[in-house]
This record gives C-alpha cells, structure tokens and sequence, in this order.
C-alpha cells in the first residue's frame, strides 16, 4: 500500500516517523541541498548574473513550502505602498494555473482580466483585493517586471514568493515565518518542508513572524531567528474580517457565524489553521473536507460538497477567500460563504516606516 499524501506530510513536518521512507527521503534531500549549495555558488561567482530593472523591487517569501500567509501580506505591503504614493505592481508565478510559462495580466489595476485557471488563485485573489495595482504572472519575473513598467508605469514591483527568485535584484528581502509550524521537521525538501537552510536568513532584511495567537510566547523561536540574521523582525495575526456569499456577493458580519452548524471545506496549505479560525468564531463545525493546495475543483467535487453538507444537516457552508476565487465560476445557486481575512501586524508604525523608507 502506497503511503497517502497526508502521512508524508506527517512525516515532512516531524509529527510521524517512518524508518522505510525518511531513509529515501533524507537520499534525495542531500541531492537537493548539492542543488541549492551550487545554484548559490554560481551566482556569486558571478557566472550566473543577477538582473536589475529600474523599478525598486520588494520581495515577499519564505523558507518553507507554503503555509506562511503571503497573499495576506503582499496585499498589506501593496496597500501601504500607495499610501504613499507609490505605484506598486504584483509579481507573481502563479502556481496551480493551466501554463505557469506564459506571462499574462491578470489585472490592469482596473480590471480583472483571467480566471484562476489561466491567473492562478492567489493572483486572481491579491487583484480582487488591490483595485489600482496592476497584477502579472509569469516564471520569468525579470519579463514580468518589465511588462509592468512598459504597460503600466509602475515604480514599485512587490515579489510573490521571491526569496529563492535570487536571478532578480532586489532592494528589500522580507521573508515570512508561521508562528505555529515555523521549520517542520527542520530538514530541507523533500525530506522536510524546508526550502533553504535556515542560514539563508541572512540574506532577508526583514524576518515577519505570521499566525501569532494572542498571548504566544515567541522568546524562543526569535532567538533561532537571531541566530541566522540580524534582520528586523516583525510579528503578525491573521484577522477574518467578514463573510461573503460567493454567487450573490452578500455580505454578513462574522457574528453570523456564532453557533451556525458548518460545513467547512479548505484546499490550502495548512487547512487546520482555517478550521481553527471558524471555531474561534464560535462556528459548530460538523464535517471538515480537505482538498491539495491549489486545487482545481470539478462539477463532481461541488455536487459532493452539496451533498455532504445535506448530509451533515448544515446552516452554511464555509471556505477560504481563495478556493472562492477556484470556486467563483463553478458556483451559480449553491450557497457558500467565504471568509475574508487581513493581516494585523503588531508592530504596525515601525512596519509602516520600515516600507515607507525602503519605497
């Protein structure tokens, strides 16, 4: 019997052990790190050369393989951005979309022009969240910036998922750390969730802690921190700020949810975190659905969807603001609800200056 993908996952980040297949794992981690230790190497070397474009370029990323609430925070930085009259614009690759090659705009700062399918969920999403900020998507984000500049006059390039994108200059490296699940298992792809060494923190400006609850004591992952970087670190926390109906747009406050019988569905990185956050609001959770990262939902998935939540004799049926962008086209009298989140930064004023100052 071939292990599932949730008991990798398990293993990925330290919460299972298996002596048949961390072995393997580790194998194949040593020829990952060769790879990361040597694509470095020739940069510095400087046989591979790192462009610059004549936009100032802000790179929002991480260590570990997703989870870490970027979207949340490319939004943040971009809103911030023009407040003060700055003109940013998104980067981004696009994962999950049907050809991640192609260089499209997903929104000209008016408009949103692609489906997640051609757009990807998160940069449909940052741009229904961004009116005014141009968002593009393409795996070459030196041709990506450049579109922006020549189309749109953008003076500012925010980086989606930029930290390992080091062929591209930037002026300002911010990488993000989940409160709750910082490294995993602390080892590097695949046998952990690790896409660097830690050392490579030095390479990072700002350190943004995300997921932080109330009350968490966070002395010692800041010193792990402080050991790799001398980086400025900031905390966060992921606030919901409503409900939305996803086919007719109505909006409820989240009140609406206390002692509601849900039917809760997620396809993201870290699902158990979402659910969380419903019971927080005082949401009755009677059935979870756990779907991959980015997944691309089919008319035999929501008909499911409507059947289990028959089943489980739910009020609502819940998801995230980004399998709503998934689900948008699909969707025409079925009622789910969407959570919409926003990122609280705690150390909100040296936050603001610290990006004010780089822009």
């Amino acid at each position: 019997m071939k292990p599932g993908k949730q008991y990798i996952e398990d293993i990925l980040y330290g919460r299972k052990r298996s002596l048949l297949i961390e072995p393997l794992l580790g194998l194949l981690s040593l020829l990952y790190a060769a790879g990361v230790r040597l694509r470095h190497a020739l940069y510095g070397a400087g046989i591979f050369k790192r462009k610059k474009i004549g936009q100032q370029v802000i790179s929002v990323g991480n260590l570990t393989l997703g989870g870490t609430g970027k979207t949340p925070a490319v939004i943040n930085i971009a809103g911030l951005l023009k407040a003060v009259h700055r003109r940013p614009a998104v980067i981004s690759r696009g994962y999950g979309r049907r050809d991640e090659s192609e260089v499209l705009v997903v929104s000209d700062g008016n408009r949103i022009l692609m489906d997640a399918g051609n757009g990807g969920d998160e940069p449909v999403l940052m741009a229904s969240n961004l009116a005014g900020v141009p968002v593009v998507v393409g795996s070459d984000r030196f041709r990506a910036a450049n579109i922006c500049h020549d189309k749109f006059g953008n003076d500012t390039i925010i980086l989606d998922d930029g930290f390992q994108h080091i062929g591209l200059h930037r002026d300002l490296d911010i990488v993000l750390i989940n409160a709750r699940d910082p490294f995993g298992n602390g080892k590097l792809f695949p046998a952990g969730i690790l896409r660097e060494p830690l050392s490579a923190l030095r390479r990072a400006q700002v350190v943004l802690i995300t997921g932080v609850e109330p009350g968490s004591d966070l002395t010692m992952l800041k010193a792990l921190i402080t050991e790799h970087t001398d980086s400025q670190i900031f905390t966060s926390r992921t606030v919901p700020k409503d409900i939305v109906n996803i086919t007719t747009g109505e909006v409820r406050p989240l009140s609406a949810l206390q002692g509601a019988k849900v039917y809760a569905f997620a396809g993201i990185a870290r699902p158990a975190s979402f659910f969380s956050l419903l019971r927080a609001q005082g949401a009755d959770i009677r059935k979870e659905a756990v779907f991959a990262d980015h997944y691309q939902y089919s008319p035999s998935d929501l008909a499911r969807l409507v059947r289990d939540a028959a089943d489980t004799k739910a009020d609502m049926t819940v998801t995230t603001e980004k399998d709503a962008v998934r689900l948008k086209d699909l969707i025409k009298t079925v009622p789910v609800w969407a959570v919409r989140i926003e990122l609280s930064i705690v150390e909100k004023e040296a936050w603001e200056a610290i990006l004010s100052n780089r822009a």
